[in-house]
């Protein structure tokens, strides 16, 4: 798993709010730090899709800037949304209109067309993804391959939101609670809010606990908080076995500046753990708190794992 700051790498938009814990003076036993990489050896073959306007393709290796071909937006906002690692979705909405939706596959970074929507979703066989219509309080659900192929008829479905991540191979999350299948049936509801969903493993989190809960045999287990700031947007491999929880502090208490730190203006810190849904074990991320630009930082995951 990489950490990228600056770029949307696969889209991952910032998102807290699900539940948070007051920011105290410190991060557990650590303080923050800047946030430093090792040096790339040999070629990584990464590629960035950056959600710039318009989006383009980034070559880690070789510094190349690869046009995306997704026409300029004069206003609105725009998303990308990572697809199995290698591929992603970007939603671009226009200020006014609805979303016009691009699915961006592969090394060559082909671009197709997939419509318009309002909200989208990767499906977990990393080669198609779920859209959503919405008309006043009605929405509809359709499935779409990546080159515009689509795959089934749209259906009435309950209305999502952005917030709602992604349902793994259970389904799809629908007000942070319920996981539906795609015909609309309900086939797990949770008390606690679902936080991310990988294979059929769920995370959830409220104000004062924290679980890992296996949406096939029902099983339980309370995992230890791992950090005392806010909830942030997670990071679940493509494999579907490992999240990168992010906990973000929004405004950092300290009244003298980091060593070797160039920012102005307020402190905002970054603290990840993965989670290991197949032991249920959380490891601390090396260089973890670190400050950071919430906003120009993300976090996706490779195919390979990485």
């Amino acid at each position: 798993m990489r950490i990228t700051v600056a770029l949307l790498a696969l889209g991952l938009m910032a998102c807290t709010g699900l539940a948070a814990r007051a920011a105290p003076n410190a991060l557990d036993a650590r303080s923050p730090v800047l946030l430093e990489g090792a040096a790339l050896r040999g070629e990584t073959g990464l590629r960035l899709l950056v959600a710039n306007d318009p989006p383009y393709v980034f070559d880690v290796d070789t510094g190349d800037v690869t046009p995306s071909g997704i026409p300029t937006m004069s206003s609105g906002t725009l998303s990308v949304v990572g697809v199995g690692g290698r591929s992603a979705v970007v939603v671009a909405h226009a200020a006014g209109k609805r979303a016009d939706i691009y699915g961006v596959q592969g090394r060559g970074a082909r671009l197709s067309p997939l419509g318009t929507g309002t909200n989208a979703w990767p499906a977990s066989d990393g080669r198609h993804v779920w859209i959503q219509t919405a008309v006043r309080s009605r929405c509809a659900l359709r499935q779409m391959a990546l080159d515009g192929r689509q795959t089934g008829m749209p259906r009435a479905f309950p209305c999502a939101t952005v917030n709602d991540p992604a349902g793994g191979s259970l389904g799809l999350v629908v007000g942070r609670t319920r996981v539906l299948n795609p015909q609309g049936r309900v086939v797990l509801q949770t008390r606690q809010g679902i936080w991310a969903v990988a294979g059929t493993k769920l995370v959830l989190a409220a104000p004062d606990s924290f679980a890992l809960l296996d949406g096939k045999t029902g099983a339980s287990r309370t995992l230890r908080w791992p950090s005392s700031a806010e909830l942030d947007q997670p990071a679940v491999d493509p494999r579907g076995r490992y999240v990168a929880l992010a906990f973000a502090v929004p405004s950092w208490p300290m009244r003298t500046l980091p060593p070797g730190w160039k920012g102005s203006g307020g402190f905002q810190v970054l603290d990840v753990w993965l989670l290991d849904t197949k032991t249920g074990t959380l490891s601390h991320v090396p260089g973890m708190p670190a400050f950071v630009s919430l906003k120009r930082t993300s976090m996706a995951w490779t195919d390979d794992g990485r």
